[in-house]
């Protein structure tokens, strides 16, 4: 009997866990933190997950210079973490910026193939709303500041 209560509650547990909405504040913030967190991990497959369709040949000329030996060295010193510092948010234009910070960041020179860890940095994200889903615009920097636009 014992046994059947406690598989009931912890059924409605999980079942209420499960259930509790997310607001859009939240759901964007968590966008840009996944975002983060793959793309200075240099899992750019999962970072294209979050990404507006302009990102993709840019994650992609990036993942072509990840090395099984830069993968190594992640694995050794640690997994790169994301948090919020700020959100501004419109929801009529379906537009947000996110200032994240990075802590055990990996970058890796597109030049000379090096990779850096930085212990701490901040990113700041445009998000655009498409597909019914928040999505990271991080396109190729052109010289004249101009970027694609989605």
């Amino acid at each position: 009997m014992n046994k059947l209560r406690l598989f009931i509650l912890s059924s409605l547990f999980f079942t209420c866990l499960s259930c509790r909405q997310q607001t859009p504040q939240t759901q964007i913030e968590q966008a840009a933190i996944d975002f983060c967190e793959a793309f200075y991990n240099l899992n750019y497959p999962l970072a294209e997950e979050y990404s507006t369709p302009s990102s993709l040949s840019y994650l992609s000329f990036l993942a072509s210079n990840v090395r099984q030996t830069h993968l190594n060295q992640l694995k050794t010193q640690g997994a790169a973490k994301a948090s919020v510092i700020s959100s501004e948010i419109d929801a009529n234009s379906e537009r947000a910026t996110i200032v994240c910070q990075i802590k055990n960041a990996y970058i890796i020179n597109p030049i000379n193939g090096e990779m850096k860890q930085i212990s701490a940095l901040k990113d700041t994200l445009e998000l655009i709303r498409k597909y019914n889903k928040w999505l990271v615009r991080k396109d190729i920097p052109l010289r004249n500041g101009k970027q694609n636009r989605d």
